[in-house]
């Protein structure tokens, strides 16, 4: 048996939670004897494993499975655009005539009620958007219950509020073992530590959890359970009342982004965790994703008894959220424009999916929910990761490395965002670059 292999061996052992962070590794010795293999074998196995992020030696003290903490939180920053580049990095959908749509719906809102956004807003957000924002959250099985929701400047902002509540520095959090970048950078910038839970098929996997929350007293765990960034899964109605159920028993907070729910309203409906445990829910649904990013507004359904508290840390962070964004978002949730636009998005969603699933190789495609804006791709060993990014990108493409969404560990596998490019001609072009490539 050679290093790769007992390597491979471990890692299994790691991602499927058999092995714990800070769980301590056999020795090199130890590895070697139970391996039947020479001493240098083993230790060239344990250098593989740190090399993937997987596994930090401490001198004196042996081997340890990564327990990773500050994160980085650089895994993704808004660039100006490069002419010629078709940008698969960035999880967006500009459908076309959208900016049209915007600035007539600007021009009305300050037409109707320009002084009233010219002004300070409450920290909360205005009456009128958070009876929208909650009227809109209520299509997803949620309480329309104005009282409990606070606006907040988009996701990232909404996160960090709800880290804000509910961790102090030096505190851990649990996400799920692939996650968005940005509660990296939320978490770093807060000096929280951040423990990955391992996930399978239908997401993460609650007994995982329940081991590492009892063995790390966790404050809170930031999830993405409808069309999870970057996997795609879903997490089915009894894993989320399991989930639930467990933050109870152990007393955490849960925070749950629905960034991609939208997309998922054609399927069957499943009960939000923030419906199973709404006494420690925080419940985030950003605009950027199914309206426009400009709109920097997201809406967060916050724990009863909660609302003061998020509504100061609102103030403390920004103040308000940007008035004009949240009365657009108010204005087309009132006149169906909100409707319309998720509709669109889901049905464009649907033609890139299958546009992908042609194009790419069958055993470099998984299978992932048709209304995807983005797809999952593990690649054969033989492939690496960072160097397919870099031949596409001198290629004209630019792709997100799995590296930047892995919790302590760098997957060798990519993320495409199928819904950046302008059309579906330019899409079919990256994808056939990627194939090839494959």
């Amino acid at each position: 048996m050679g290093a790769k292999s007992i390597a491979t061996m471990l890692e299994a052992e790691i991602r499927e939670g058999r092995l714990l962070p800070g769980a301590r590794l056999p020795t090199h010795r130890e590895l070697a004897f139970r391996h039947g293999v020479a001493l240098n074998t083993a230790s060239a196995a344990m250098r593989l494993l740190e090399a993937r992020g997987l596994v930090v030696g401490e001198v004196g003290r042996g081997s340890f499975v990564r327990a990773p903490g500050h994160v980085d939180a650089a895994a993704f920053r808004i660039e100006e655009a490069r002419p010629g580049l078709i940008d698969l990095s960035r999880n967006v959908m500009p459908l076309p005539g959208l900016a049209d749509r915007f600035e007539r719906a600007a021009r009305l809102v300050l037409r109707r009620e320009r002084g009233a956004v010219a002004d300070y807003q409450p920290h909360a957000g205005r009456a009128a958007d958070r009876a929208a924002g909650a009227a809109w959250l209520s299509r997803r099985g949620l309480p329309d219950d104005p009282a409990r929701l606070v606006i907040g400047a988009g996701a990232q902002h909404a996160v960090t509020v709800a880290l804000l509540a509910t961790a102090r520095p030096g505190d851990t959090i649990a996400v799920e073992a692939l996650s968005w970048p940005g509660i990296k950078a939320s978490a770093a910038a807060l000096g929280l530590e951040v423990l990955p839970v391992p996930m399978d098929a239908d997401g993460l996997r609650p007994r995982a959890l329940l081991r590492l929350a009892a063995r790390h007293r966790i404050a809170a765990l930031y999830c993405m359970p409808s069309l999870q960034n970057p996997t795609g899964v879903t997490m089915p109605a009894r894993r989320r009342e399991a989930v639930a159920a467990i933050a109870r028993r152990l007393d955490f907070q849960i925070i749950e982004d629905d960034a991609y729910g939208f997309l998922t309203e054609d399927d069957a409906p499943v009960p939000p965790l923030a419906a199973l445990a709404p006494e420690r829910s925080w419940h985030l649904r950003s605009t950027s994703k199914s309206f426009t990013p400009g709109l920097r507004a997201a809406w967060m359904l916050v724990p009863p008894g909660r609302e003061e508290q998020a509504a100061n840390l609102v103030r403390a962070t920004v103040w308000t959220a940007p008035p004009l964004g949240a009365a657009i978002a108010s204005l087309w949730v009132g006149d169906g424009t909100a409707a319309l636009l998720e509709a669109e998005k889901r049905r464009e969603a649907r033609a890139r999916q299958a546009l992908a699933r042609r194009l790419l190789p069958l055993a470099a495609s998984p299978a992932s929910h048709p209304a995807s804006m983005h797809l999952w791709l593990d690649l054969p060993r033989r492939t690496m990761a960072q160097a397919l990014v870099q031949d596409l990108l001198a290629q004209g493409v630019k792709l997100s490395p799995g590296a930047a969404f892995g919790i302590g560990s760098a997957p060798n596998s990519l993320r495409l965002a199928l819904g950046a490019p302008e059309d579906r001609g330019e899409l079919e072009r990256a994808l056939r670059l990627i194939a090839r490539a494959l």
